[in-house]
């Protein structure tokens, strides 16, 4: 036998060596990532919970713990979850779908495309831009207009917009600090219905979800009968907090692109994959590259101004080294008791996606919390190390 091919025969009997000792279970083995995930879970007093993973393309894991309420049935893989401010991630996606479409430009002025001036009252010459939206610079804040807009007593937009100006502007000027405002995430339902003229749900099903085969929602009501629903506690008191979708009818249309985004963790997942691969998961692209590449920028320019607002556009970056030293982006969400997180790795195409009905833990900065990052570093560091074996790629606890 030629030289050559005893040495590739020799490389493949060694590769099939290391693949079988690796196989065999051996003394001291890891305890399984299910049983750790249960621990954790219990340790937040967590009612239920879904995890999903994602390596090179497609979803590799999923696991469910707990229940949807307490007497009620058991989370499964296919539990759709409220995912809190992880929904102003979701949506954007849409918007600059819709911008790239229409041959607008980040810079260009909210009002523009809401069709009335939008200015901060306390600075009438300062444009407030798309990208100031985005980046929680536009200086609106959550003021009591909102959180009552929240309970179904919410005014028209344009009435809090413009004659409500001062209630939802702060004294900051625009592009020029950066202050997390939901009532501005919210907007992007209203901008996304401008400028396609449909309901946002039907938009987004039309050109976010369905090309994914994602089943997901801003309104819960449109899943009720198509897949089980968490609903929400606060916990370890067990108290309901929210069902979702009970409220839809009552709310502005300023009120869902915030936090009400319904879906399941493997679903989320998909969408987190075309963040990951430059607008692409499967056979279906619902952002240019260059779109996802502008997302997923450090917004340290606003316009001319510079502003250290340390994350993209509606989109969270972690750049410590809580988990296994990585940077990750996405975004973290929390209401009515519920935590939940959903980050990826571009440099290696990976994932992970938590989402929670409610627990005993509160968020950090970038919404992830002490929970969300113990279960982002648990499975970078057991599922998707390349050399960790999994026994069952989908549990059910």
């Amino acid at each position: 036998m030629p030289e050559g091919e005893v040495r590739a025969l020799y490389r493949r009997m060694g590769c099939l060596l290391l693949l079988v000792c690796l196989a065999l279970p051996c003394a001291g083995a890891a305890e399984p990532v299910g049983e750790q995930l249960d621990r954790v879970f219990e340790e937040y007093s967590t009612l239920g919970a879904s995890v999903a993973v994602f390596q090179n393309g497609r979803v590799t894991y999923t696991y469910a713990y707990g229940r949807i309420r307490p007497d009620g049935p058991e989370v499964t893989v296919d539990t759709a979850f409220q995912a809190g401010s992880i929904s102003k991630m979701v949506a954007c996606i849409g918007l600059l779908q819709l911008m790239d479409d229409k041959g607008i430009s980040l810079d260009d002025e909210l009002g523009d495309v809401l069709g009335y001036e939008v200015r901060n009252p306390y600075y009438p010459e300062v444009p407030v831009t798309l990208r100031q939206l985005m980046t929680h610079t536009a200086s609106l804040r959550d003021a009591s207009d909102y959180d009552d807009a929240l309970e179904g007593e919410g005014l028209p937009l344009e009435t809090l917009l413009v004659e409500r100006a001062r209630a939802v502007f702060s004294r900051s000027e625009p592009g020029h600090e950066r202050v997390y405002s939901n009532f501005g995430g919210g907007l992007i339902g209203p901008l996304i219905e401008a400028l396609s003229g449909m309901a946002l749900d039907d938009y987004m099903a039309r050109n976010v979800f369905e090309p994914l085969g994602v089943t997901a929602a801003y309104q819960a009501s449109r899943l009720v009968g198509k897949v089980p629903l968490a609903d929400m506690y606060l916990m370890p008191e067990g108290r309901l907090a929210k069902r979702p979708g009970d409220d839809a009818s009552a709310l502005r249309d300023y009120c869902f692109t915030a936090g009400k985004l319904t879906i399941s963790a493997q679903d989320l997942c998909k969408i987190l994959i075309a963040l990951c691969d430059g607008g692409i998961c499967g056979n279906a692209r619902i952002l240019k590259e260059s779109q996802v590449a502008e997302m997923t920028a450090r917004q340290d320019h606003i316009g001319s101004v510079f502003c250290d607002s340390g994350n993209g556009l509606f989109l969270n970056i972690i750049t410590d080294d809580e988990v296994e030293g990585r940077t990750l982006y996405g975004h973290g969400g929390k209401a009515y008791g519920m935590l939940c997180a959903a980050y990826f790795d571009p440099t290696d195409r990976t994932g992970v996606v938590m989402l929670t009905n409610g627990c005993n833990n509160k968020s950090d900065a970038n919404g992830v919390g002490a929970l969300g990052r113990d279960i982002l570093t648990l499975c970078y560091e057991r599922v998707i190390d390349p050399f960790h074996q999994v026994e069952d790629p989908f549990e059910v606890r």
